[in-house]
């Protein structure tokens, strides 16, 4: 009896010191994981948005560039939070800017220019959450890289530059190796966990989100990832899975529907076909213009950009009617500069995102996109993925790849005229997944148009947040177009922001 006694006061105090164990390593895990990633307010200030004051608070995260590995490089992101004067919010509205390749932060000048702002503010914070390798400490960016975008010997889009565009990539994606960053470590899968992370840290229970084109995407996948912590998401201008690969095909057919809504105005100034326009214009073109030298491929890029809003559209087709019919290509030279000011991107934030998400490797892009036989051919899809097969990068998981089902209560906004996330794409491939999903497309409007539109119309996206009501004021006027070009050569920065919206 006794040695049985002893025996099981033994096996009591290992029982005893099995737990001990196990809740030292449950502190230490926790421990761990909170020296990694963290959540620091830095200041606070009083804005000025719409006439009324604001407090605005700047704050930053933490996060591993890898979960996955203890002693991974860490990442320091920036936060917005625009405070609304409510002492009893609603949830707040998490903004997520297109892109990819371009930052996430919001200006008090942006944010001040648009209508709703002021009516959102009324009982939602704004929060702006830095993505990781356009915001922060580690920026993806090469000014080689994107000096080579611009093409060599004035053919942007032949073999010869984009080889050399892929050459300065490869040299860059050695140097991000040699200064040890992980490229496979800057999906959007990986953004989505820092704004969720970001989310926790900031006490919400639940967002709202206001998405635009690219953001769509990432809003998408943040409703696959994290239903729970959503409430209601807008989709402005969405881009469903494999689709930041821009089309050709598409873009013809858009051009076609200008030419419809062209004619049918039957204008007494009517020029004739747009598209025959800049059949003929191309077909026409000289070497330069008085002492510069033309770029084809560089002006069918630079059109497609114009394209992303309906007033810089109508202008690009003037020029191409005065160049066709008066061989006048001083507006198309004025195309082909602002193509090459369009070099802003955040290069390697956009490959990160865009390779990772959609790329195929048994495709070949260059045969693709060189095949077609439209008006401005592949244009800016065979400049940004002739090179892709250079950039080296793991896929995110295939449920991230592809639409599927999803019961958060979404509401998408298209353009009939949109080239970059057209309407029919929301209509047939992501609106059948989306249980609680809701779809206006927007007649005569494009890209920049949509968004511009909804931002201006404040009770519109105040009622859908608000209570799931979405109300008719969004398409009653203003969808018009007009043919007649409002902007001149010297209102070129307002035609560089329209571009890049």
């Amino acid at each position: 009896m006794k040695y049985v006694s002893v025996n099981r006061q033994r096996r009591v105090t290992l029982f005893i010191g099995c737990w001990i164990a196990f809740f030292l390593l449950l502190l230490f895990k926790n421990s761990f994981s909170q020296s990694r990633e963290q959540f620091t307010l830095l200041t606070k200030e009083t804005v000025e948005i719409q006439g009324k004051k604001y407090i605005l608070q700047k704050a930053q995260i933490q996060v591993p560039e890898d979960r996955t590995k203890p002693d991974s490089r860490i990442l320091t992101l920036p936060i917005k939070i625009f405070k609304t004067a409510s002492a009893n919010p609603s949830e707040p509205i998490f903004w997520l800017d297109g892109g990819p390749g371009a930052s996430n932060m919001l200006s008090v000048r942006s944010l001040s220019a648009a209508v709703a702002s002021a009516e959102l503010l009324k009982g939602h914070d704004i929060v702006c959450v830095g993505y990781r390798g356009a915001d922060g400490s580690t920026i993806l960016n090469s000014k080689k890289v994107n000096k080579a975008f611009r093409g060599l010997n004035h053919q942007q889009l032949s073999d010869q530059s984009l080889d050399h565009i892929q050459s300065k990539m490869n040299e860059y994606l050695i140097e991000l190796k040699n200064r040890g960053i992980d490229i496979n470590k800057y999906t959007m899968v990986d953004v989505i966990d820092d704004i969720e992370y970001a989310r926790k840290a900031m006490g919400y229970k639940s967002v709202n989100l206001l998405s635009v084109s690219y953001g769509t995407r990432v809003a998408l996948l943040y409703s696959y990832r994290y239903p729970q912590a959503l409430n209601r998401t807008v989709m402005i201008g969405p881009n469903p899975p494999g689709h930041f690969i821009w089309q050709a095909e598409k873009t013809d057919q858009i051009l076609d529907l200008y030419d419809s809504i062209y004619k049918a105005q039957n204008r007494k100034d009517y020029k004739g076909s747009i598209k025959e326009a800049m059949t003929k214009a191309f077909q026409k073109m000289p070497k330069r213009w008085s002492v510069y030298k033309l770029d084809a491929d560089k002006i069918k890029i630079g059109t497609f950009g114009a394209m992303f809003s309906k007033e810089f559209a109508a202008m690009a087709f003037d020029y191409y009617f005065k160049a066709a019919n008066k061989g006048d290509y001083s507006g198309l030279y004025m195309i082909q500069l602002i193509a090459d000011m369009m070099g802003g991107t955040i290069i390697g934030d956009l490959y990160a995102k865009g390779v990772s998400a959609d790329f195929q490797p048994e495709v070949d892009y260059r045969k693709i996109f060189r095949s077609t036989h439209t008006v401005l051919g592949g244009n800016a899809s065979l400049l940004y993925w002739g090179i892709v097969g250079n950039w080296s990068q793991n896929l995110i998981a295939e449920e991230y790849r592809k639409c599927k089902v999803t019961n958060s209560s979404t509401l998408v906004i298209s353009g009939h005229l949109d080239v970059s996330t057209p309407a029919d794409f929301a209509t047939d491939e992501l609106m059948p997944f989306l249980s609680d999903g809701k779809h206006i497309s927007l007649a005569n409007m494009s890209h920049s148009d949509i968004f511009q539109k909804a931002m201006k119309t404040p009770d519109f996206l105040i009622s859908y947040f608000d209570s799931g009501e979405v109300k008719t004021s969004l398409v009653e006027k203003g969808n018009e177009v007009d043919f007649t070009p409002k902007k001149k050569f010297g209102k070129l920065k307002i035609f560089v922001a329209g571009l890049i919206m």
